[in-house]
């Protein structure tokens, strides 16, 4: 049987995150659809100090597109306490 990229054999699983990256580059998210090595870097792997987390090499990473990064939320307004209590 050929490895296919479900082979635990091509199957890389990070140490820090437990995301697990196929073969041929596919990202396999806890929820949702399956993405891309720069989508996880937006989201998770920029934001890691961590040196055990096996998706920092820019040449694997790719370009990073606006539809990587989640969407900016809003801004949340806060208003004094109205009911007087302390």
């Amino acid at each position: 049987m050929p490895l296919g990229s479900s082979d635990p054999a091509t199957l890389q699983v990070c140490p820090v995150c437990k995301v697990s990256i196929t073969a041929d580059n596919q990202v396999q998210f806890s929820m949702g659809q399956p993405g891309t090595r720069a989508r996880l870097y937006a989201r998770v792997c920029q934001f890691t100090q961590d040196p055990a987390c096996i998706n920092q090499d820019p040449e694997l990473i790719g370009e990073l597109t606006q539809n990587d990064r989640y969407e900016p939320g809003q801004d949340i307004v806060l208003t004094p306490d109205s009911s007087g209590g302390s």
